[in-house]
């Protein structure tokens, strides 16, 4: 999830920089298309890349949720509320990771910085837009854990636990 996290953040910067580069004339074909649709398939393959990544937060959450199935029913019974219970899965898939995205974060905007510098007509300015990178990766992360939500509510059932 780093790696996605540094990558989109400095494809992100690099995008803006390269488009803003292209749209200044400077030294481009007439055909601007021939020069965006390699920034575009960049783009889905970055897109590919997290939505395969998401898949392990969610796959996480819903194995965390099986393995505990019993003790999480047992707490029910003794009166912990549900809503207690749906936050814990989706505190422990948020906030373990959420330091290293805010480094993620900001590797990927030093590599973006870094290539806007070396733009020409790029110069060091940069869009506080792309910030949200990393903030937009950790919701993301959250929203697949909460995919296994529907699974503790069945847990919770005292019937669920005698089978399986």
């Amino acid at each position: 999830m780093l790696l996605v996290t540094v990558v989109g953040r400095a494809y992100a910067g690099i995008r803006r920089d390269l488009l803003e580069v292209l749209g200044s004339g400077w030294n481009v074909s007439e055909d601007l298309d021939f020069h965006t649709t390699g920034v575009d398939l960049t783009a889905a393959a970055i897109g590919v890349g997290l939505v395969i990544t998401l898949a392990g937060p969610a796959v996480g959450t819903a194995e965390s949720v099986a393995t505990r199935r019993r003790s999480l029913a047992a707490q029910a019974a003794a009166g912990v509320p549900r809503a207690v219970l749906g936050r814990a899965p989706l505190l422990e898939t948020a906030l373990p990771p959420a330091p290293g995205m805010l480094l993620a974060g900001a590797g990927g905007g030093a590599i973006g910085l870094w290539y806007a510098a070396l733009a020409e007509g790029g110069g060091w300015s940069t869009s506080w837009t792309l910030l949200l990178v990393p903030a937009a990766v950790c919701t993301a992360s959250l929203l697949a854990a909460a995919t296994a939500l529907p699974l503790l509510h069945r847990t919770l059932r005292p019937t669920e636990p005698r089978y399986a």
